[in-house]
This record gives C-alpha cells, structure tokens and sequence, in this order.
C-alpha cells in the first residue's frame, strides 16, 4: 500500500526524429502504469520544427504538460551546451509551477519498471543533506573496474572555464557558483548519471533564490554534461549529491546499455533505469519488449482483480 501521497514533477529532453518521440511516449507508459500522479511534466523538445509532442493519456487526470520546444537551437555548443541551459530553463519553469517534493528528471532511453515514490519519500527524509538522489557516477555495477573513477577525476567544469575570458560576465558568474561548490565540499566529480535522478524540490529552491536558474544561457558555449552541472550545483547551493544504486533502492543506471540483464534489474528491485540503448547483449526493441509485456501483464492482473472484487 502506498504510504506517500507525494506531488511530483517530471522533466524529459527529447531529441529530434520520430524514433525520439516514440521513445518519450513509452517512457510515459512506463511511468504512467507505475506512478500515475505526475502532476507536471515538462518535455524539452529539440525538433528543428514544432510539433505536438503530448502524451494520449499517459498522464494522470489533472497533470499539466509544458513543452519547451528547442529553447536554445542553433546556439552555443550543441550536444553538452544546449542540453545544460535547457534543462536549466525547464527547472526554472517547474519552480515557478511548483511546490513538489521532487523532480524526476529522465531521457527518453530510461525507463520506469516498478514504483518509486514511497522509496524516493524516505529517502529524502532519511537524507535531509541530498539534493540529488541517483546513481552516483556512471554506473551502479560496483564490480565493474571504472566503478567510482570519478572521485579522483577533474570536474568537466574546471576544465571548461580554463579557456574562458575571466571578463565574461556570463563566465564569472559560473566560476563563482563552483567556487560556492568547492567550499561547500565539490571535489572530483561528484555527480548522478543523468538518464534517471531526482532534485528535491530544496535544492531547486535554493537554486532559484541563489540565482543559479537566472541566465541558463551561461552554459550554452561550454562542453559540460548536464549531470556534472547539477552535482556541482548541488554543492553550490550546500547540500549534495546520494547515491541509491544498491539492490533494494530506485536507481539502476548505466551509461551506456543496461547494467544488469532485465531479469536481473527487477530482481535487484530497481525503478528507474537507464539505458535501454547500447546494450551490447539486448537490443533496445527486446528490452522495450520485455518491460511493456511485464507492464500488460500488471494491467491485465489489476483488471482481474476488480472483475472479481
């Protein structure tokens, strides 16, 4: 039984094409079968044309949908910078539409395969000091060698900025974010993978109230992973990024292809994974195939169970 009534937002960048769109559409059916009480979703959709990207019925009764429609295009580095400013703006956008108790921030190849609120409610109580709850680094494999690299690495930000003119406005404000970061503990590169993780609603408080989500075109030029961004940015605003990639806990990311088999992710009782592209094993269509059926499965059972009520 459900213990947490939380309000939640969620926030999906999708790329250009109509194998995107379909990838956002099945997302949501993902969610929408397992955490129906979204009540704002806001799609960053980077199609050179508009078009309407809105769910059919994916979302509950009551939700809103905003779609950002290629906020930035054509503007400054167009993978890394682009995808920072952008989700930078739609952050901004569900302050203003909020307060929720947090924002599930996920790409199209994630994908939501059992129910996650009641566990991301504790965990913030449990974790007053997160900002960010995911998978700390770039995957959740811990016998995996290059598990937890990151702690001894330069920050892609650092490295940025060392080809900045320091009279830059736009440049001086960001190295005066990362030095809030350092002295308040940012060392290496402290981050969550960024194909599913959660901001708590505090955190995107103190982001507004610090003026962090006032010029999101800041970033535009700079080669930057949106996910490094947001765990410096956690820090900047004192509090960090938790990881919650155990068996038993919501996050299963990778960063490239699954990190563990299908079976294998639900049997370590993930919610939110990443990513169905690039296995080396399972093609994106099997893996879709399999949680879509698992997902039937669950609806069918729940139609028989009120037939017989």
């Amino acid at each position: 039984m459900r213990q947490s009534n939380s309000r939640f937002a969620v926030i999906v960048p999708i790329g250009p094409g109509t194998v995107e769109l379909r990838r956002f559409h099945d997302l949501l059916d993902s969610l929408s079968t397992y955490e129906p009480g979204a009540c704002l979703c806001v799609a960053i959709d980077s199609e050179p044309s508009e078009r309407d990207v809105a769910p059919r019925g994916h979302l509950g009764r009551g939700a809103e949908f905003i779609t950002l429609h290629a906020p930035f295009q054509d503007r400054g580095e167009p993978l890394m910078g682009q995808l920072s400013a952008s989700v930078l703006s739609a952050l901004r956008t569900a302050h203003r539409t909020g307060p929720f108790e947090f924002v599930l921030r996920m790409d199209t190849d994630a994908l939501v395969i059992s129910p996650f609120r009641d566990a991301i409610h504790a965990l913030l109580a449990a974790h007053p000091e997160a900002g960010i709850l995911g998978t700390l680094g770039c995957t959740c494999r811990r016998e995996a060698w290059y598990y937890g690299i990151e702690k001894d690495a330069i920050s892609d930000v650092f490295t940025a900025l060392e080809t900045t003119p320091a009279s830059d406005p736009a440049f001086a404000r960001i190295r005066e974010h990362a030095h809030l970061a350092v002295e308040g503990g940012y060392s290496g590169k402290e981050y969550c993978q960024g194909g599913a993780y959660v901001i708590s609603f505090p955190m995107l408080t103190r982001l507004s109230t610090t003026g962090c989500l006032d010029h999101p075109e800041d970033w535009l030029p700079l080669a930057v992973p949106e996910d490094v961004m947001m765990g410096l940015y956690a820090r900047t605003v004192g509090l960090r990024s938790v990881d919650c990639s155990l068996p038993g806990q919501p996050f299963g990311n990778h960063l490239s292809g699954l990190a563990y088999s299908p079976g294998d992710l639900v049997k370590r009782g993930c919610s939110l994974i990443h990513s169905v592209k690039g296995d080396p094993e399972y093609s994106e269509s099997d893996i879709r195939r399999y949680f879509r059926e698992r997902r039937q499965a669950m609806d069918n059972s729940a139609r028989f169970t009120r037939a017989g009520a």
